[in-house]
């Protein structure tokens, strides 16, 4: 199975790196924003419209993958390993309402507390390696 996401940042008032986090719609984990490809649309244009369903966010996405992550979910029953193509979303602002505010949390956190609470570790190396290379 595959996936694309959104990895949404922001340049903080004193010069460092803050990321938007979303919780899943299931477990309450700490992820960003994702989902499934979209015929007619640019994988960038699915990252940028997964974030502005999922957390209101709006901004610059780069056309680029930035990486790929990896994490086992259980689908229908069955263990399934899902792949997710990233894009790197600079965000501009947040809307005050969007579709899934009702279903999720969204927080902009620093680097250090988003790698914290990102319980899939290879999303976790690749937010500091896109941080630490390119921001």
């Amino acid at each position: 199975m595959r996936q694309i996401a959104a990895l949404p940042f922001l340049i903080n008032p004193h010069g460092g790196v803050d990321v938007c986090l979303v919780t899943s719609k299931g477990g309450g984990r700490w992820i960003i924003p994702k989902g499934n490809p979209i015929r007619g649309l640019a994988p960038h244009e699915v990252a940028a419209r997964e974030a502005l369903e999922e957390a209101g966010l709006i901004g610059h996405v780069g056309k680029r993958c930035i990486g790929t992550f990896k994490f086992d979910r259980i689908r229908n029953g069955r263990d399934t390993t899902c792949l997710v193509d990233v894009y790197a979303l600079k965000v501009e602002r947040q809307l005050p309402t969007w579709t899934e505010m009702d279903e999720r949390s969204v927080l902009r956190c620093n680097v250090k507390t988003a790698l914290s609470l990102v319980s899939v570790p290879n999303l976790a190396a690749l937010i500091r390696r896109y941080v630490m290379a390119h921001v």
